[in-house]
């Protein structure tokens, strides 16, 4: 019995995506995840050394498209849409799907409906710039995109 009561209160300091999700890919602010079977590039959002205040997730399936993860203390939710911009080229707008947003104690998440190619330009540029606002404050990440090709190859290569 005591073992069993030791168990469930270790299961219950594990996270929870942890249980679920098996690290394939992991270098800089690149991270390669198999989540329920489905395969996603995360890819940080912080400035300096501080903790991630924000996640992009892009997915190379057609069935799903990217999600968005921010902080619930630091930023809250993201509001409407996310800015992408590659280098010096224009920005693309990416909007959320409207009412598929969820939370936990830390942070909170969105769908995003579509990345416009975003998976493929990854590899082909030097840096990638996220902008969104919660409504209140808006914030940018500048991404140097140095290493993203091998992160690119390891979610391609994801079963």
């Amino acid at each position: 019995m005591r073992v069993i009561q030791i168990m469930l209160g270790l299961l219950l300091l594990l996270p929870w995506g942890e249980l679920q999700a098996k690290e394939i890919y992991k270098s800089g602010r690149y991270t390669v995840r198999k989540v329920e079977g489905t395969c996603k590039l995360e890819i940080l959002l912080h400035e300096g050394d501080q903790e991630p205040a924000a996640i992009l997730a892009l997915f190379p399936s057609d069935e799903y498209f990217g999600e968005m993860f921010t902080e619930k203390a630091r930023i809250g939710v993201a509001q409407k849409k996310v800015r992408i911009q590659f280098d010096q080229e224009k920005p693309k707008d990416i909007n959320f799907v409207a009412d598929a947003s969820a939370k936990d104690n830390y942070w909170r998440w969105q769908y995003l409906e579509n990345t416009q190619g975003i998976l493929s330009m990854l590899g082909k540029r030097s840096r990638m710039i996220v902008s969104f606002s919660n409504g209140k404050t808006m914030f940018k990440y500048t991404v140097p995109l140095k290493g993203s090709t091998k992160a690119v190859m390891a979610l391609r290569h994801c079963r």
